[in-house]
């Protein structure tokens, strides 16, 4: 199989020829790697290769953005989100985030125009194969948009477009902690936020489509839990941003795109909501917050499949811990609805030898 023709079977609960694997990484881990032994002049998803390749969607207001200070090793920037971010300096670490933009309704209201998708053909794309995440080059053109589709298109790879949730854009402008008073005290101003939002993104997508820049799926970021529980009640999520989902969903299935959603922490209490919208691949599946995709391949079967689950704390731990993770969670691939990658990405500090072992290792258990 190509490998998009892999991660098609895959989510048909077909068996693929081979394991179908992607990673993502810290920043500084392919750096360092580099150092180890592995070839600078290649990127990953080639050296490794990977069955995904990915583009981002930029639904943001478009606010100034800039670099404000680099000093002592950080970096404090202007995000076209509406917040200010300062954090270790090219590589992954926490941040601050600050200094949101939607401090009140007023803030709000003069912002929400420019949550709209510009008819101006000489206007920057809103999409690009580089991450959204300290995206401080310009934008292509739509034109230029379209030849970088193309060429990733070329390397046969299943194609996902990645874009924020609407409760993890909605926070970077009005901040986390107000948000979640927003929730309670004022739901109505919170789904006029989100779904201010999820209009641009189906608006994007939708211009996409119409220039033949469609992918196999999409793959919302939407961190919804810590490790011990959810950010807010399930009956919270499923009152407020539940139907958000479902109209995302319904509008995705009428164009034959795969819905993939990526949320950290202990998320379990919603999954049956996911499936009952629409969702068809959940990820990371975070180990240290109780998911575990074998405990949940025997409770949703084929209507569910996982990206994700292999343990850092594995990975990062001894051999024979890791070897007996991958023991007994690579053979859920071998009835599809499972592609290979960790439970959230892979920091510096596993070795270059360790994760391509892993991955050999892996790719041979499948076949076993």
């Amino acid at each position: 199989m190509k490998h998009r023709e892999r991660v098609a079977a895959a989510l048909r609960f077909e068996r693929p020829d081979r394991l179908p694997c992607d990673e993502s990484f810290w920043d500084g881990t392919l750096q360092q790697w580099q150092t180890e032994g592995m070839r600078a002049d290649v990127d990953a998803a080639e050296y490794f290769d990977f069955d995904l390749c990915w583009m981002a969607l930029d639904a943001s207001p478009r606010l100034e953005q800039k670099i404000l200070r680099r000093e002592g090793g950080m970096i404090t920037y202007r995000d076209r989100f509406g917040y200010t971010a300062t954090k270790q300096d090219g590589l992954s670490s926490s941040i601050a985030f600050s200094d949101q933009v939607t401090v009140d309704r007023e803030a709000w209201q003069r912002l929400k125009p420019r949550f709209s998708l510009s008819s101006d053909p000489n206007e920057p794309a809103r999409i690009d194969e580089a991450s959204y995440f300290a995206h401080f080059d310009p934008y292509p053109t739509w034109d230029e948009a379209t030849a970088k589709y193309r060429r990733l298109r070329a390397t046969g790879r299943y194609m996902l477009f990645n874009f924020y949730g609407p409760w993890e854009a909605t926070w970077r402008h009005r901040a986390m902690e107000q948000l979640l008073m927003d929730l309670v005290l004022a739901p109505d101003w919170f789904q006029d936020m989100a779904d201010t939002y999820l209009d641009l993104v189906i608006d994007v997508l939708g211009r996409c489509v119409e220039l033949g820049i469609k992918p196999d799926g999409v793959f919302m970021v939407e961190d919804l839990g810590s490790t011990r529980a959810m950010l807010f009640s399930p009956a919270t999520w499923r009152a407020l941003l539940k139907p958000a989902y479902a109209r995302l969903a319904a509008i995705l299935a009428r164009h034959g795109i795969d819905f993939w959603m990526h949320s950290c922490g202990a998320i379990e209490p919603v999954i049956d909501d996911l499936v009952e919208v629409g969702l068809a691949v959940l990820n990371p599946l975070q180990a240290n917050a109780g998911l575990d995709a074998v405990a949940l391949r025997r409770r949703y079967g084929r209507r569910l499949a996982f990206y994700g689950n292999i343990d850092v704390r594995k990975i990062l731990g001894s051999q024979e811990e890791l070897l007996a993770e991958l023991r007994r969670k690579v053979p859920l691939a071998r009835d599809g609805g499972f592609v290979f990658h960790s439970d959230h990405s892979i920091p510096p500090q596993v070795g270059f030898e360790r994760y391509a072992w892993m991955l050999r290792t892996a790719r041979e258990l499948f076949h076993s």
